[in-house]
């Protein structure tokens, strides 16, 4: 067993009223990371085992370690390791746990996802974290007697977890398997174990059911190989992969689930479709989301659906944002282009939002966007960075003619939106040493062109201004906006707004000690949430601070990022 040092009281002990369920937890958390499963400890706890077993439906040994999973759940999760320090015992002796996490996992308790450094990390699920808010039974997420609708609503939800890391690519599939195995009745499923899918490799059922979801929820009718290729798993050799796909070689193209896709008609092998025949026989008493087949898109970001967020500028800020939203309305807009076009310039209208992270570039963006009735087309940097070379050209040049597109289609142009735009916004090399020189040469002669035909509204925000020295770039971007770190009266606003319980006191007392941006003070905010939804207990002005200190030494430690 490992020997553990004891731990002081503190000042929550006997002070802070939490649920019966949380109770329970607490005491098993505190009493066996105390003293592990020392002779005694169980029978002991024997009682809030049973609560904790009787609300998740779970046996006592999964009960025992539920605790450390939940306590953990807001830092980086829980590993085996982690897990067999909590209990005192080996790694190897562990190995007799491992079933009671399986268990927890199938139950919907936990989920898991690999590291890609080979360790496990265990997570507490959504349906879990609401039945310890509530002091309730868990209830499993239905995946019994669904509707068509329901089980790609499901699909949305299994491809959000994997792409968020909460989920490895091994649960992802099996999670679907178990859906489309617990809904007979329902005619995807039936096509899909009928198809012979199941004699497939995991990873091209991977890429079919993305396909699938893809279609049904967003309108997409081919998807780019490269970012099917994120359906593998962590061992496989993406390269194989995609040969196999340029060669037709894949096991969905041998059986006919899929063929190349490509945009008008024209197939490329840059991407893949489902076959027709897949299309119309498989989605059978399927919606279609008509709003999601207007868009076409999964990036533009409906103008409709951006929730008003209360920003505080320093006073420069304040009135260029106000300037810049008379500009983008509707109403102004057309009349701006007419006069731009009238005095020989550009119709199209750039914007470059600069300064320190968490300052409000991207949600200004986003609340400019709603003021003013425009949808968001936020571009994916990761998705413009190709391991190919040519590739990435290609899909920066479509980003531009999918958003001439858009502005066709639409009557109000959407925004669009560059995140970190210093990635592919930066100076070009003069001298290119290299494929990779040329090929950031290419990307940004590309968007150079763009930019001067732009027909639209595009904004690019970024943290490093100084990348932006390029004088061609510099000079297209008709309007600039530098956002500094909030004074100490907008930081007392910010406070005010994101902790409605300070006084106007102690905002302005938290405004004057620290110097954080709107982004540092919404993580201490929420931060403050969390621990009021663990222990019921709203946190003071001495909590405030704590956190405050906390935050501080977090931000001290992060470095700097490095471009493309």
């Amino acid at each position: 067993m490992r020997r553990r040092e004891p731990t002081e009281k503190n000042f929550f002990e006997g002070n802070v009223k939490l649920s019966r369920l949380a109770t329970s937890m607490n005491n098993v958390f505190k009493t066996i990371q105390e003293a592990g499963l020392a002779e005694g400890v169980e029978e002991s706890l024997e009682k809030d085992i049973r609560v904790i077993s009787d609300s998740f439906g779970i046996s006592p040994k999964a009960a025992i370690l539920l605790p450390y999973i939940v306590e953990h759940n807001m830092t980086n999760g829980s590993d085996a390791d982690d897990l067999a320090g909590f209990v005192g015992c080996s790694n190897i002796e562990f190995f007799g746990f491992r079933p009671q996490l399986e268990e927890m996992e199938k139950r919907g308790v936990i989920g898991a996802n690999n590291q890609r450094c080979g360790r496990i990390r265990y997570f507490l699920s959504r349906e879990a974290l609401k039945a310890i808010e509530k002091d309730d039974k868990f209830t499993p997420f239905p995946m019994k007697g669904l509707t068509a609708d329901e089980l790609f609503t499901r699909f949305r939800i299994f491809f959000s977890d994997y792409q968020k890391d909460n989920i490895d690519a091994e649960r992802l599939l099996e999670n679907i398997r178990q859906v489309i195995d617990d809904n007979p009745d329902l005619e995807f499923c039936r096509r899909v174990t009928q198809s012979g899918l199941g004699n497939c490799r995991d990873t091209d059922q991977r890429m079919f059911f993305y396909l699938c979801h893809r279609l049904v929820s967003y309108g997409d009718e081919s998807v780019p190989v490269e970012r099917l290729l994120n359906m593998s798993e962590f061992m496989e050799d993406d390269k194989l992969i995609a040969r196999a796909i340029a060669n037709e070689k894949t096991d969905l193209q041998r059986a006919g689930f899929v063929t190349f896709g490509g945009e008008q008609g024209f197939q490329d092998m840059d991407s893949l479709a489902l076959a027709e025949e897949v299309v119309q026989t498989f989605f059978t008493g399927v919606t279609m989301d008509n709003h999601m087949a207007e868009v076409q898109h999964p990036d533009l970001i409906p103008a409709s659906s951006i929730v008003a967020k209360e920003l505080f500028y320093n006073a420069t800020e304040t009135e260029q944002m106000a300037r810049l939203a008379d500009l983008l309305d509707p109403a102004n807009f057309k009349g701006v282009q007419q006069r731009l076009q009238e005095m020989g310039m550009r119709k199209g209208f750039a914007v470059l939002f600069s300064g320190g992270a968490g300052c409000g570039k991207t949600a200004g963006v986003y609340e400019l966007a709603r003021r003013t009735g425009r949808d968001v087309f936020a571009v994916d940097m990761s998705q413009l960075k190709s391991k190919w070379v040519g590739d990435s050209e290609k899909i920066v040049k479509g980003v531009f003619d999918l958003y001439r597109a858009m502005c066709r289609k639409k009557e109000i142009a959407p925004i669009l939106l560059f995140n970190e735009a210093d990635a592919i916004f930066s100076k070009r090399m003069e001298n290119p040493r290299d494929s990779v020189d040329q090929m950031m040469n290419a990307i940004q002669n590309i968007c150079l062109d763009a930019i001067e035909n732009l027909d639209g509204i595009l904004i690019a925000t970024t943290n490093l201004a100084g990348n932006f020295c390029d004088e061609a770039f510099a000079r297209r971007f008709i309007f600039k906006v530098e956002f500094s770190t909030p004074e100490a009266e907008t930081r007392s606003k910010i406070w005010k707004s994101m902790v409605n319980t300070l006084s106007d006191e102690d905002a302005a007392e938290l405004g004057d000690s620290y110097a954080f941006s709107g982004g540092n003070i919404e993580n201490i905010a929420r931060k403050s949430a969390v621990g009021y939804v663990l222990s019921g207990k709203k946190a003071d002005i001495g909590e405030l601070r704590k956190y405050c200190d906390e935050e501080m030494l977090s931000s001290q430690k992060q470095t700097r990022r490095i471009g493309f």
